[in-house]
C-alpha cells in the first residue's frame, strides 16, 4: 500500500472482490480476451513504473547485501518493487507464459525425492516436461503444433516485445485497458496468460517461480521472517509448518494476520507498517 499498490486482501482487497473467481487457467481459456479487458488489465494493468518502492524494500535489500549468502528473499508480489536477489514464486507482471490447451488429469500423486525437507512443487512433472523439450530440440520436431510443448510453456518467459500479434503489443506497451484480440504466443500462437501464478496452477508449472530453489532456501532455514503475508496460500502453509518441526524462530512483521506463539511455533509479531518496521530492523541488524 505504501508503495501505491492496491491492497490485496482485507474488505476492500483484490481478493474479495475478483482474484479467487477469476484467476485460474480454467477461467482463461473459457475466452482469453474477456479475461484480459474484464480481469486483467483493470485489476494488473498498471506498469510497475507507476508503482515506486518504499523503505521497507529498502531495508529488506539491505540487509541481504549485509549477509549475501544467507539471507534469501522470497516473494508473492508480481509488482517487481523489490529488489536483490529475488525469487518472485507468484510471477513478474508485465513478463507472460504459454500454456498447453488442456491439462492432463492422468498423473498420480508419486513424486520425485518425496523424502526431501520441504515439498512446494512436482519434480517429476517438471522434469518430465524438460525431458520432452529435450527430446523435441534433439530431433528438430519442435514445430510448434499441437502435439509439442512449447519452449514458453515451462523454461522461458514471453517478454512484452515478443507478444504477437503487433498490435497487441503495441496497445499492451500504450497501457491501453482494453484489447480488440488477446495476447499470442509468439512460438505456438497459442493465448498467452501473465506470467503469474493461476490458482490452478502449481510452482512447478513453470520454471520462472524457481520452486526447487526455494525448497533448498526454506530447507536451510535457520530463522524466518514473513513481511506483510495473510498466510493464505501454500508456500507460507508450508513454511510455517516446517519452522514448526524443525523449531525454527519466526518473526511476523504485520498489520493483521498475527500469528499465536505455541509449544509448537515460536513466533513473535512485529506489529505496524513494514516501511517503517523493517528500516529498524535493518538498523538493528547493521548493530549486530
Amino acid at each position: 500500500v505504501a508503495s501505491g499498490v492496491r491492497q490485496f486482501r482485507g474488505e476492500s482487497g483484490l481478493w474479495s472482490s475478483v482474484i479467487w473467481k477469476k484467476a485460474t487457467r480454467e477461467a482463461f481459456r473459457k475466452d482469453p480476451l474477456e479475461w484480459y479487458n474484464t480481469f486483467w488489465l483493470p485489476h494488473f494493468g498498471s506498469c510497475p513504473s507507476t508503482f515506486s518502492p518504499n523503505p521497507g524494500h529498502a531495508a529488506l535489500q539491505e540487509i541481504q547485501k549485509l549477509f549475501p549468502d544467507s539471507v534469501h528473499i522470497i516473494t508473492q508480489n508480481i509488482d517487481g518493487l523489490q529488489s536483490g536477489n529475488v525469487i518472485e514464486a507468484h510471477g513478474h507482471v508485465g513478463l507472460y507464459k504459454c500454456i498447453p490447451s488442456e491439462d492432463s488429469d492422468t498423473d498420480s500423486d508419486s513424486d520425485e525425492d518425496d523424502d526431501r525437507l520441504v515439498h512446494l512443487g512436482s519434480r517429476r512433472k517438471s522434469r518430465a516436461i524438460k525431458h520432452q523439450l529435450r527430446e523435441q530440440f534433439d530431433t528438430d520436431t519442435d514445430t510448434g503444433g499441437d502435439e509439442s510443448i512449447c519452449k514458453f510453456q515451462q523454461v522461458h518467459s514471453i517478454s512484452l516485445g515478443q507478444v504477437e500479434p503487433p498490435e497487441v503489443r503495441q496497445a499492451l506497451q500504450a497501457k491501453c485497458r482494453k484489447l480488440e484480440k488477446p495476447p499470442l504466443c509468439p512460438h505456438c500462437l497459442r493465448p498467452c496468460p501473465p506470467q503469474a501464478l493461476l490458482f490452478d496452477e502449481g510452482y512447478h508449472s513453470h520454471d520462472f517461480y524457481q520452486f526447487e530453489r526455494m525448497e533448498e532456501c526454506l530447507s536451510k532455514c535457520a530463522v524466518m521472517v514473513f513481511v506483510g503475508t495473510s498466510f493464505a496460500v501454500s508456500i507460507t502453509d508450508v513454511a510455517l509448518e516446517h519452522a514448526r518441526e524443525h523449531e525454527i524462530p519466526v518473526y511476523n512483521f504485520n498489520i493483521c494476520d498475527l500469528l499465536e506463539a505455541t509449544a509448537r511455533l515460536n513466533v513473535e509479531n512485529v506489529v505496524g507498517p513494514s516501511n517503517q518496521t523493517l528500516p529498524r530492523l535493518a538498523k538493528d541488524v547493521k548493530d549486530l
